[in-house]
């Protein structure tokens, strides 16, 4: 089949080995496209990370495109149906999907950004105000000197967006389904529970700590940190990482190791999801250490000129009216937002990110960039 100039790119894209937070070149590739298209691209590094920031035009409104080119490790190869970096498209239930690490997450998002923006300057190159993308290579990992870096040199160059379009995947069941206005913040906290190491022969002189953090699971799963908000889903609670045990079959633990995972909505801070399950381990006298490290808050735009132009291009080429929703994982929006800027994401069927055999459908990423392409004509004209 002839492939689409926005599967076309998404291919190189996922072609290149981009591990968070190694760009590996991808950049490099984009700004190729974007700089003969009239658009100032400004790389920065900082702390191993590769950012882009490409702009053309001047003045309001301001619309910038955001998006990352690092993902995901694949974890074991041999368990992928093909190579994982091989950008092949494979049928899969009678439709062609583009298939590779990073193809949903989010690099056919990223393509469709960059080729609705080729495309909407052919098509109107005197456009009013201020085209941008910024794209980093540390997304997925801890963000340091990735896009909240990147907001600090936005407010110093006072170049500030109205509005933040994002190609994360958003869509839930069907393409055009739903748009997510805000996201849950990210909260990870290191959990060590004690116990009394002993001879697994001998328990009546030991206590399990695998037990002990059996109990501080089922308490917190007894006693939600809340039931949600008006925009957002219930405060979640997920164990990320569990250890325990010396390695010999005879001896019971005496420590467990936990990584607890929670997203939070707006009801909450980390503060209070500390004191919350400091409160449910001390009401089950459980020995305990924690330490909490907060990654992001949540973010939420409610309305606006962007919500109401891309609910109309999606209805316009899908036929769906979309929904707005915060459920599912965190995004860089979180960093945008804050400047005031109206902020968004829109992309493909989110079921297949970070998994073995991702990928992503042609039909998707060429329908979105179609409806970017009519965002634009709202917002610009």
């Amino acid at each position: 089949m002839e492939l689409s100039k926005t599967a076309k790119l998404a291919q190189q894209l996922v072609r290149i080995k981009s591990v968070t937070p190694d760009d590996n070149g991808c950049q490099d590739l984009v700004k190729k496209i974007l700089e003969p298209l009239g658009f100032t691209c400004t790389t920065i590094v900082e702390h191993g990370v590769t950012n882009l920031l490409a702009l053309r035009g001047n003045g309001a409104p301001f619309t910038l495109f955001l998006g990352h080119t690092d993902v995901v490790p694949t974890g074991d190869e041999s368990t992928w149906e093909h190579p994982p970096f091989c950008g092949d498209v494979f049928e899969y239930n009678g439709k062609p999907y583009l298939y590779g690490r990073g193809s949903s997450d989010m690099k056919g998002g990223d393509a469709a950004m960059i080729v609705a923006l080729t495309e909407y300057i052919q098509k109107h190159p005197n456009y009013k105000g201020t085209l941008g993308l910024l794209l980093t290579s540390n997304e997925e990992g801890d963000a340091i000197g990735a896009t909240p870096f990147m907001v600090e040199y936005l407010k110093e160059h006072n170049l500030i967006p109205n509005y933040c379009l994002i190609a994360e995947c958003s869509c839930d069941e069907v393409f055009g389904d739903s748009i997510k206005n805000g996201r849950r913040g990210d909260l990870n906290a290191t959990i060590i529970i004690h116990g009394i190491q002993g001879h697994a022969a001998m328990e009546q002189h030991a206590k399990n700590a695998v037990f002990e953090a059996s109990r501080l699971i089922e308490g917190m799963h007894q006693n939600p940190i809340d039931n949600g908000t008006d925009f957002f889903p219930t405060t979640s609670f997920q164990v990320s990482n569990i250890q325990a045990g010396t390695g010999a079959d005879n001896v019971i633990p005496g420590s467990c190791y936990m990584r607890c995972n929670f997203r939070w909505n707006d009801m909450q801070t980390p503060q209070k999801i500390e004191d919350h399950v400091r409160a449910v381990a001390k009401s089950l006298n459980i020995d305990c250490e924690m330490e909490f490290k907060a990654e992001g808050d949540p973010f939420l735009t409610k309305d606006g000129k962007l919500i109401d132009a891309l609910k109309d291009s999606i209805t316009k080429v899908t036929g769906m009216t979309p929904t707005l929703g915060t459920s599912g994982g965190t995004s860089d929006g979180r960093f945008i937002r804050p400047l005031g800027t109206e902020t968004v994401e829109f992309g493909p069927v989110a079921n297949l990110i970070h998994k073995v055999d991702e990928r992503v459908s042609i039909e998707e990423i060429d329908k979105l960039t179609e409806i970017y392409v009519d965002v634009l004509e709202k917002l610009h004209a």
